[in-house]
């Protein structure tokens, strides 16, 4: 899993922009990660095409991969993001990451919710009241309040809503999916 999208406050966006081309100056490497295959690399080509021919902007990356690396893609962080654009709306599977700016709590749950999947969302916040609020109105199947969205422990059931899975792995949840539940009825 690989973090497509991310939603600043307006508050804060300078400084979470800054904060963030910082560490991804700091682990540019010359040879860009291996994704599933070069078909998933000419796929996140594509989502970033689009995205920057509908006005997106790119912050960091962008660039092709080295020659004879069809399967490489240089990790990319993009903003402006709009409704039309594939990077915003469709998971991306691989280093491609677009940034939204969202001037309110509702705004930034409206855009959260927007897409047509939901495996797992982060939320990042000094409040964690509002954390735990905020979790309550996100369609995801797991949110993670000041922590990373991939987190996978063994004891927690793990699912998606949406198009982004149907059902559980992981926990009793998890076993229930592999059982059938049958009703049996006599009369003396």
């Amino acid at each position: 899993m690989a973090t497509d999208r991310v939603i600043v406050h307006a508050d804060i966006e300078a400084d979470f922009l800054q904060v963030l081309k910082r560490h991804l100056e700091a682990a540019a490497t010359a040879s860009p990660p291996l994704v599933v295959s070069s078909g998933s690399a000419a796929r996140l080509g594509a989502v970033l095409a689009d995205a920057k021919a509908k006005g997106a902007h790119v912050l960091s990356g962008g660039g092709a991969p080295p020659a004879g690396k069809a399967a490489h893609f240089v990790p990319t962080v993009i903003g402006g993001l709009t409704d039309d654009m594939q990077a915003l709306k469709e998971e991306n599977f691989g280093p491609l990451m677009g940034y939204v700016t969202a001037k309110s709590e509702d705004e930034a749950v409206e855009v959260a919710n927007s897409t047509a999947y939901g495996l797992s969302v982060s939320v990042f916040t000094r409040d964690l009241r509002k954390g735990f609020a905020l979790a309550k109105r996100l369609e995801s199947g797991a949110v993670h309040i000041n922590s990373m969205t991939v987190h996978d422990e063994v004891a927690l059931p793990f699912g998606g809503v949406k198009r982004s899975g149907w059902g559980r792995f992981n926990a009793d949840e998890g076993m229930e999916e592999f059982l059938v539940t049958k009703t049996v009825t006599w009369d003396d």
